[in-house]
């Protein structure tokens, strides 16, 4: 068993799979770099405890959306600005 503070990449995608599935959702439309860069940018602009919870939201407003793929674009790019810009 690995350690699963260490995951390779394509654990990621074996855990996204397994998740989805649980939750009866399509992986596919995922995209992990993404998701992975907005909790990054928030986690280092904003804090740490912030990156899951805009994840979350990003997650909200993504399905919410006619066009998730477009929508996960979108959002992600805003959030980033965000935090870019964070003083709070």
């Amino acid at each position: 068993m690995s350690n699963p503070q260490h995951l390779p990449p394509e654990a990621l995608d074996s855990w996204l799979a397994a998740a989805a599935a649980e939750l009866g959702l399509d992986p596919e439309a995922v995209n992990i770099a993404t998701l992975l860069d907005v909790a990054r940018d928030v986690a280092h602009d904003v804090a740490r405890p912030a990156a899951p919870l805009t994840t979350f939201l990003l997650g909200i407003a993504v399905g919410r959306a006619e066009d998730p793929a477009a929508a996960l674009a979108q959002h992600a790019q805003t959030l980033t600005a965000l935090a870019a810009g964070w003083e709070g």
